[in-house]
């Protein structure tokens, strides 16, 4: 069963990748997103999980598509045991994901550790 640290741990993940995929630093992205850096580390270490505002600026600020984001940590967390009381909210629609929201793409059959991802 994953926990709100695991979760917010395999998101922190995710916002570290697309940070470094577009080469920012975490004091750029703060910059851009008007708060300061110890937020960006915390988000990444897992520490905080950011509300949908700054998921919606942390987009903005990158540049990248939020449903594109949002797909792909889905998939991440689909390989993981979740806990029910965690629901996943598309920041695109603010509808809850009930399944695969990409169905044409295969979930893993095989297990992953939130140290993986």
């Amino acid at each position: 069963m994953m926990k709100n640290k695991e979760f917010n741990h395999v998101l922190g993940r995710q916002i570290k990748r697309a940070r470094e995929e577009k080469g920012i630093t975490q004091e750029e992205l703060a910059s851009r997103m008007n708060v300061n850096s110890q937020n960006i580390s915390s988000y990444e270490r897992g520490e905080r999980c950011p509300s949908l505002f700054w998921m919606n600026r942390l987009y903005e600020a990158l540049g990248i598509d939020a449903s594109t984001f949002t797909e792909d940590l889905y998939q991440k967390l689909n390989s993981v045991a979740l806990s029910p009381n965690i629901t996943i909210i598309n920041p695109v629609s603010n509808n809850p994901i009930i399944e695969n929201p990409i169905p044409d793409k295969p979930v893993s059959d095989s297990p992953v550790s939130a140290e993986e991802i």
